[in-house]
């Protein structure tokens, strides 16, 4: 029988407090931090906000050194917060050295951000690490996985999957969140369901607060994705039927959130521009980062016949030949895709890759072709950590791995079944009972470290004790191995 109960594999790697001081405190026009985004091998995208500045747009100053005391100022730039873009700033800094760390800040007049450290991605590699995050409500306690993330040694980059931020409103009375907000006093800021642009720059205000999130993008650069909760996909209103109105509302808060993410989220892609994306880490990796939320996914409809039309898409045939071309061009030894939705199959999967079998063939089919390929997925969405295989078509080898590393903070499935166990019975059933789903744990909160070589790749994940109480350990809970072919 699987467990999915806590595996500890190793012992506690670190204890860490809120009280840590290794972040330097910000200057009240720096509140919201600093962050660096989707590094390439001669650049990296640096970001900073600047809080409530009296002028519609301001000047301010960007630096970048080899040395974290900034002592030797290798190159500098300027750049505007302006108020329509909610005083957000993104800066390129260029004709970098790959592979090579690098330490920035922001200075507007006397007033200088805090530093960050990011980092350029390599020409050439043997080995590569990467953090894989997903899935933060701010209710639901702590950001200590983010906070030992950032802790963590030798990271190359940061990959989010998505529900970076949550639009719900205040917890309540009855919620499944509201023990976490009694324990933490962590409550959403506005405390209604996001609707307007100022609701959306709001929250991610809050979010950008917190010290063990600005930690993390002080620490290391971010490679980011939407999921659900960022976006407004779905429209609040519905008719009396209990279809979805798609109206002029429901269009102005879809752009307002799509702009809130733009603006506060390190990504290069500018709004109305697609947000999938490749990053080569030497030959080593290939990094595939797709949408199967916005730019081509097909309203879902629930029939049976619905799964045979053709023009049902979770991708899309542009963004699948783009895939397809980009591990063909690369040749890298490891393809790892960041997803939002999850690619095996678990039941009740409408809304999902299988759900989509026209996109999901293609996907399959081609890895068939292309044996020698190695293709591992990351998966978000889910809030608890998960390893699925995908199985070939003809036979029952294994095809590819899909690795879920369950939320950061977001409702676990434990949490969320506290008042009716039955539920979680009933979940643990479809779960033992799924022969694709080889490991899983419904209690944890943490993040994945995938470890990377020419010759296996590591997946590592880690689990924190506590999102509750200040204090936290942190330890490595389950780990998988995959050889090369």
């Amino acid at each position: 029988m699987r467990t999915y109960f806590l595996l500890c594999l190793s012992i506690v790697l670190a204890a860490n407090a809120l009280s840590d001081n290794l972040v330097q405190a910000a200057d009240p026009a720096f509140t919201h931090g600093v962050a660096s985004g989707d590094p390439d091998r001669e650049s990296v995208l640096l970001w900073t906000r600047l809080v409530s500045p009296d002028s519609p747009e301001l000047e301010l100053t960007w630096e970048l050194a080899k040395d974290p005391t900034m002592q030797t100022i290798l190159k500098t730039g300027t750049a505007t917060a302006r108020q329509e873009h909610d005083y957000c700033v993104k800066v390129i800094a260029a004709d970098l050295e790959p592979g090579t760390t690098y330490y920035y800040r922001f200075r507007q007049g006397n007033i200088v951000s805090p530093t960050g450290r990011t980092r350029t991605l390599p020409r050439t590699a043997e080995h590569i690490r990467i953090g894989v995050a997903n899935c933060a409500k701010y209710t639901g306690g702590y950001y200590h996985a983010y906070d030992a993330l950032a802790d963590t040694d030798d990271l190359d980059v940061i990959i989010h999957l998505g529900d970076y931020i949550y639009e719900n409103g205040a917890t309540r009375p009855g919620d499944s969140y509201y023990p976490s907000f009694l324990a933490t006093g962590r409550q959403h800021n506005p405390p209604h369901t996001c609707v307007t642009l100022q609701d959306y720059r709001t929250r991610y205000a809050q979010y950008h607060q917190d010290p063990e999130l600005l930690k993390l993008h002080a620490r290391y650069p971010m490679i980011a994705i939407w999921d659900d909760h960022e976006i407004a996909k779905i429209p609040m209103q519905k008719s009396p039927s209990g279809e979805p109105i798609y109206d002029a509302a429901w269009q102005q808060r879809f752009n307002d959130s799509l702009q809130a993410w733009h603006e506060w989220i390190p990504c290069r892609a500018k709004q109305g521009e697609v947000i999938y994306r490749d990053f080569q880490l030497g030959s080593l990796v290939n990094l595939l980062m797709v949408d199967t939320r916005v730019c081509c996914k097909s309203k879902v409809d629930k029939t049976e016949a619905s799964l045979k039309d053709p023009n049902r898409h979770i991708v899309g045939d542009e963004q699948l030949a783009w895939l397809k071309n980009s591990m063909l061009t690369h040749q890298a030894t490891w393809n790892i895709m960041g997803n939002q939705l999850l690619f095996a199959s678990k039941g009740s999967d409408w809304s999902r890759w299988p759900g989509f079998p026209t996109d999901r063939n293609q996907v399959i089919d081609f890895l068939t072709e292309h044996p020698r390929i190695n293709f591992l997925i990351t998966t978000g969405n889910a809030h608890n950590p998960h390893h699925y295989v995908v199985r070939e078509k003809e036979s029952s080898n294994i095809l590819l791995h899909e690795v879920l590393p369950g939320s950061i903070s977001s409702g676990n499935n434990t949490e969320k079944s506290r008042s009716n166990p039955a539920k979680l019975k009933k979940l643990i059933r479809a779960q033992e009972s799924n022969p694709d789903l080889l490991w899983y744990n419904n209690d944890a909160h943490g993040f994945i470290v995938l470890d990377l070589t020419t010759q296996r790749a590591l997946v590592e994940w880690y689990f924190v004790t506590d999102i509750r109480q200040k204090q936290y350990q942190v330890y490595r809970a389950h780990k998988l191995v995959i050889d090369v072919r």
